[in-house]
């Protein structure tokens, strides 16, 4: 029995030893490309399938770089007979110096044009190589700080030519969003702000549930649940003028619990632009949630609301360019505790 402990304590040591040297072997790159999710764009009368790529700085250093004006001069793909990088949207297009701060990133979108419309899964290898800044505006650097920085995404066809969302397509985008730095000028809460800026609801004025019948949007599958009304209040407990960004239509991107098996209802948009909300100084902005749970939940349950307080610059509202659902996991505030009735 003895021999067996050590023997065991042996391998133990081993399997650790070897999953240090491992990591040794591979160390977390100092920038990597992380490819999100993917669109449709339209502009100057043409169509465009959209892919946004983000820079991740994972050093502790800040990055200088080559940047421009237009992001499809700064990246490649891999040949294949559908898609290739849109050559007619980077005329006249500059160079330009781009400082990305440490454990930052930055948002890019490349706009591709199709050759022929596919009737397969087509996946598209995107490539960057990062370059040093020169004086010289209008042209290329050559010289290297990181290259071979590579990421794909998976384009859905079926045989009729049609595009869809397969459901891993969803869990893939989620855990790569996870990945994610927090963008290059998106502010992040301070212990001071998280103390001006707190998050309460009344419960007192919670009504007792209600049946209703919810679709989840990505099987279109529709399950009984229960839903609440609940008034929640965001205080501005500061000085000064609390600016910060909202959506005119899917506002609830913002919002969330600590349960995944209560939330926010979703709904379709026709028109979905970012606006940015005021609140003065000592002053409260109000929302009414309608927060939903399975009817299998047993009463007595807990849990809180989550709002991301996404802040925003005085000028904010003119250059904001980013989808909610890239940023909400950042600057979460939580409300009190509700129990279900």
């Amino acid at each position: 029995m003895r021999w067996k402990f050590n023997s065991a304590i042996l391998v133990m040591l081993l399997v650790t030893n070897f999953a240090g040297i491992t990591l040794a072997q591979h160390p977390k790159p100092l920038y990597n490309i992380i490819v999100g999710s993917n669109g449709f764009s339209s502009f100057n009368g043409r169509n465009y399938i959209s892919i946004q790529v983000y820079l991740n700085n994972n050093s502790n250093d800040t990055l200088y770089y080559q940047d421009a004006d237009c992001y499809n001069l700064l990246f490649s793909i891999k040949s294949n007979p559908y898609f290739h990088l849109a050559d007619d949207v980077c005329h006249q297009s500059k160079y330009s110096r781009t400082a990305l701060a440490p454990h930052r990133a930055q948002k890019m979108a490349l706009y591709l044009t199709m050759s022929k419309i596919p009737d397969r899964s087509v996946s598209i290898v995107i490539n960057m190589n990062l370059y040093k800044w020169t004086n010289d505006q209008a042209k290329q650097s050559k010289e290297l700080v990181s290259g071979n920085m590579s990421d794909s995404v998976v384009l859905h066809y079926d045989s009729n030519h049609q595009a869809y969302w397969p459901k891993d397509a969803f869990e893939v985008l989620d855990k790569k969003q996870r990945s994610i730095l927090p963008d290059k000028d998106i502010y992040l809460l301070t212990n001071t702000d998280r103390k001006s800026y707190t998050l309460t609801v009344e419960k007192e004025k919670i009504e007792p549930p209600r049946d209703t019948i919810i679709t989840d949007y990505k099987n279109r599958k529709t399950k009984k649940a229960k839903v609440i009304t609940a008034p929640v209040i965001l205080h501005n407990n500061s000085n000064d003028t609390l600016r910060f960004y909202s959506m005119t239509c899917s506002w609830y991107s913002f919002y969330g619990t600590n349960s995944t098996a209560i939330g926010l209802p979703v709904w379709a948009c026709q028109k979905n632009i970012p606006k940015v909300v005021t609140v003065g100084p000592h002053k409260a902005y109000k929302k009414n949630l309608s927060i939903v749970y399975y009817p299998n939940i047993k009463s007595g349950k807990r849990y809180r609301i989550s709002m991301s307080l996404l802040k925003a610059a005085n000028n904010a509202e003119q250059t904001w360019n980013f989808w909610p659902e890239e940023y909400v996991r950042f600057n979460k505030i939580w409300s009190n505790e509700i129990t279900i009735l």
